[in-house]
């Protein structure tokens, strides 16, 4: 078997038909298999597609009771399968089934992972709401900035992709919620990732799933993700570094102003630059010392790159506090408290993209 394509269904019995239909006219010339993994749907769905089988001989159907969890019906799936390539999609015809055979077509020429991407150019999304574009965004933000191997791709949140078997054979998952393709990038073993550009559907029939219990289990599994590959591990440390550079900030303040006799605002000029230098040094020997190149040259580029990346951190953090205090009125110090993550998300991932980038 080529290509084993593994759709989890809940309540999908009026998209289903049509799927089904599109994917075997795509794919009419190729060896696959489709496997229909549905959560026990009240709509029947798994009895729908044990139908469909009699005109379509390539479905394959596991019900399973008692669950409903779309990434453990894809892991279910999968060990299902028979075919070298594996593939994900969605029921509900928001993927593009005319996009398989030349994520496929990839696959045979080198590609070990293949996302169906709604954010490279010639890529677009039909109908969504700016909150729902956001939302999709923010995602993805937080997702390049706890799992650095996510940063190749630019739909590190897409549903429908396409892998080589052997990117997950060996690897540990353990997914929760719906984005499984995170789990698959944090975890696989692979060295070439492209991204084929999809036209995502608004959805015909049936309801959405995204609620806020979707997004919390995604908050989860990223989370975990993270700790399980040892990164938000270096998040705490930055974090650490950052609030002791706090304390030698007011230190040597209060040392040079009330000791040494200096105008405080001369001597913030040097509080601040001595917490910026104790910062770089801490993360440079703690937090990014496995991504590091040696010498002194090097040494001397990264902390001027530092110094660059923490400039904007002081107006940054005023402006976004002014505009939550005087344009949304957010109380002064939940504004400032807000202010100084913003502060926070930029500088972590400014230097790990550029200070610290991986060598």
């Amino acid at each position: 078997m080529k290509l084993s394509i593994v759709i989890p269904t809940y309540n999908e019995r009026e998209n289903l038909p049509i799927l089904v239909k599109e994917i075997g006219k795509v794919l009419r010339d190729l060896e696959f298999e489709l496997i229909i993994v549905d959560d026990d749907s009240p709509d029947k769905t798994w009895k729908l597609a044990e139908e469909l089988k009699e005109d379509y001989p390539f479905i394959k159907v596991l019900r399973r009771i008692g669950k409903r969890d779309l990434s453990t019906a894809v892991l279910d799936g999968f060990k299902k399968a028979k075919g070298d390539v594996l593939a994900v999609m969605d029921a509900d015809l928001q993927h593009p089934p005319e996009k398989l055979i030349s994520m496929y077509r990839r696959i045979e020429e080198g590609a070990d992972i293949v996302v169906g991407s709604r954010y490279v150019a010639g890529g677009e999304i039909e109908e969504w709401s700016a909150i729902r574009k956001l939302y999709s965004k923010f995602a993805t933000l937080l997702a390049h900035i706890f799992l650095p191997s996510t940063r190749a791709v630019k739909d590190p949140m897409s549903g429908f992709f396409m892998c080589k078997r052997k990117v997950i054979e060996r690897a540990e998952l353990n997914p929760i919620g719906y984005k499984i393709l995170l789990e698959v990038l944090a975890k696989g073993s692979y060295s070439r990732v492209e991204e084929e550009p999809i036209t995502f559907r608004k959805r015909e029939k049936g309801k959405s799933s995204l609620n806020a219990t979707v997004q919390i289990k995604y908050l989860r599994h990223l989370l975990r993700i993270s700790w399980e590959t040892k990164e938000i591990h270096r998040v705490l440390k930055f974090a650490a570094v950052g609030l002791f550079g706090v304390f030698v900030n007011l230190g040597i303040l209060w040392m040079l102003t009330e000791i040494a006799g200096f105008h405080y605002l001369l001597s913030a000029i040097f509080s601040i630059e001595a917490s910026i230098i104790s910062n770089f040094v801490m993360n440079d020997i703690w937090t990014f010392r496995d991504r590091k190149k040696e010498g002194f040259v090097e040494w001397i580029r990264r902390m001027v790159k530092f110094n660059i990346v923490s400039l904007p951190s002081f107006p940054m953090q005023m402006i976004v506090m002014g505009a939550l205090k005087e344009i949304f009125g957010v109380y002064y110090l939940l504004a400032a408290l807000i202010g100084i993550f913003f502060v926070f998300v930029w500088n972590f991932v400014a230097n790990t993209l550029w200070t610290w980038k991986e060598v």
